[in-house]
């Protein structure tokens, strides 16, 4: 009898038979080097033999115990060093976040730095306050164009450009926007026409808002394609964490700024022209740090290979004769019009707070700004939490937690029919609660639309959604100051307009939660329910329509292009 250490891992069956190994086997026990070949290449079954006698049966038992032990640990020490291996590809894989850290944080900061200087700075170049609605709107207003513009651009320069070329290409697009809309905004103290000047105000901004709205497209359809569907959820959390820092932080640095009054080569440099150089240099960092570090290569979309899968595609039962998949139009619709709710709700906190403060509880400028610092504060934990939240708890969970707070919490904002007035403990509940549910709601939307779109470039399909959400902020504070108006500002009207759109929502969610899904799962189910119903009644439930923006064809995947 004899038995083997063997260096690979191995299975040991009930009976003592040892499946198949690889390597070199060392002799554990002495044997007649006449009767074994321990340099046999080949793949061998080694037999452990059970003797009658009491110490052979010791012997094989503890030689199978010492295969055991062996196999275990060794097993073990290749899961750890598998698993340094995954993080340590996972975290060279990432290396770009760094770059879309620091650009969100500072386009953030650079919008909030702007806002309270914006007035004060169209009386100083002589415009009149008419132009202050045109100068606020423009800069959403350019947000939406740049949104759509520029994910269009950015879905058509990955197609078409070298790999990882149409991301940066893109990127880059947009900071010189910024560039060019910082100088702008920046010289129209320097211009001595007034009706010039407001003019260069209103441009500059329409410019910056092209810079925001086309970056923020381009960076969530980067992170749909380059994150895994589990992680993306949590990685947009972490970008709206960097962005709520950016809005925290933007007053302060508007406060520095406002301390400066100096001239630089014969040119004025004050309080209300001082953030447009700000955001100059911020736009400038973040240029020199995109073509230093973003090589745009995750982002593969636009890369078509051609292998023997497309073949067997070519006869998957989920195709329709054009030769396409089909598409997750309601996933899709559900996604784009929650996210509208939550953008709308947000509008109508910025808009209406302020004066209703200022009309039911008689606040001051400063008890308002600490209750929006508060709300920053509360918003940075918020994001933080749905980091953390998204590891652990379903996507769908948050999803209908953020509509089920933002309901409460317009509902404790009517002042009927609880109450005649409103008062204020239940106004700071409601408050907190409207707050909280937005970057949970847009965290979790944005992560479950990329995942409902699926493994394509989804530039366009970003900039729409990113273009919904700067819609509520043009015509939201119109819509909001009417309905206040309407009714002799009492909350019941647009804080009860606001609770029955979460409700709506809330029931049109729980209506087609199955489909809030990654593509892959709803294809999956899509197939399964073809097979059940021989194909003949799923065209009334899915669409076989592809995507207006993406057609999804399995036979025709891009083959690979020539890097450059």
């Amino acid at each position: 009898d004899r038995s083997w250490h063997v260096g690979n891992a191995r299975m040991i069956d009930i009976k003592g038979n040892v499946s198949r190994y690889h390597g070199e086997p060392t002799a554990t026990h002495t044997m007649n080097s006449s009767n074994s070949s321990p340099d046999d290449e080949s793949t061998s079954l080694l037999k452990l033999k059970y003797s009658d006698n009491m110490g052979t049966s010791s012997k094989s038992t503890a030689s199978t115990s010492e295969i055991t032990t062996s196999t275990q640990a060794e097993s073990s020490s290749s899961n750890d060093e598998e698993s340094q291996r995954s993080d340590e590809v996972m975290e060279m894989r990432h290396s770009w976040l760094l770059p879309f850290f620091v650009n969100i944080f500072l386009a953030c900061a650079s919008f909030s730095i702007v806002m309270p200087s914006l007035s004060p700075y169209l009386l100083e170049v002589g415009a009149s306050m008419s132009y202050l609605p045109r100068a606020v709107a423009s800069y959403s207003i350019g947000e939406m164009v740049g949104s759509i513009a520029i994910g269009s651009f950015y879905e058509y320069a990955t197609q078409t450009f070298a790999l990882g070329r149409g991301p940066r290409v893109s990127i880059i697009m947009c900071i010189c926007f910024g560039i060019v809309g910082s100088v702008l905004y920046a010289s129209a103290s320097w211009v001595e026409s007034s009706y010039t000047a407001q003019y260069f105000i209103v441009a500059g901004r329409f410019l910056q808002g092209l810079w925001t709205g086309g970056q923020q497209a381009i960076e969530q359809a980067y992170i749909s394609a380059a994150i895994e569907p589990s992680k993306k959820t949590e990685f947009t959390a972490t970008l709206s964490t960097c962005a709520v820092l950016g809005f925290v932080a933007g007053p302060t640095i508007g406060a520095l700024l406002s301390m400066i009054d100096t001239s630089v080569f014969g040119l004025k440099v004050g309080a209300n022209n001082a953030p447009g150089l700000f955001i100059l240099l911020a736009n400038s960092i973040m240029l020199v740090q995109t073509i230093l570090f973003f090589d745009g290569k995750d982002d593969r979309t636009g890369e078509i290979i051609v292998n023997e899968a497309d073949e067997e595609e070519q006869a998957d039962s989920s195709i329709d004769n054009s030769g396409c998949k089909p598409f997750n139009y309601m996933g899709v619709a559900v996604s784009m019009f929650l996210f509208y709710i939550h953008y709308y709700s947000f509008a109508l906190q910025e808009t209406v707070i302020t004066p209703l403060c200022a009309g039911i509880f008689d606040w001051d400028a400063i008890e308002v700004n600490l209750l929006f610092t508060c709300a920053g504060v509360l918003s940075l934990v918020t994001s933080f939490a749905v980091r953390l939240l998204a590891r652990y708890l379903d996507d769908r969970i948050l999803l209908v937690a953020s509509i089920f707070i933002g309901l409460i919490g317009s509902a404790f904002l009517m002042d009927l029919p609880f109450s005649s007035e409103l008062p204020i403990w239940r106004f700071l509940a409601g408050f907190s609660m409207i707050t909280i549910a937005f970057p949970i709601g847009r965290n979790v939307v944005l992560g479950i639309f990329g995942n409902v779109l699926g493994p394509v470039n989804q530039g366009r399909w970003m900039g729409a959604m990113i273009a919904i959400s700067a819609f509520p902020r043009i015509v939201g504070p119109f819509i909001a100051l009417k309905l206040m108006e309407v009714v002799r500002w009492k909350t019941w009207l647009e804080f009860g307009i606001c609770a029955c759109s979460f409700f709506v929502v809330l029931a049109l969610v729980m209506q087609n939660i199955d489909l809030l899904v990654p593509y892959e799962d709803f294809l999956d189910e899509f197939e399964n329910d073809v097979k059940r119903n021989s194909g003949n009644q799923m065209q009334d439930v899915y669409s076989p329509i592809p995507s207006p923006i993406i057609k999804r064809s399995p036979a025709v995947r891009r083959k690979q292009r020539a890097q450059s």
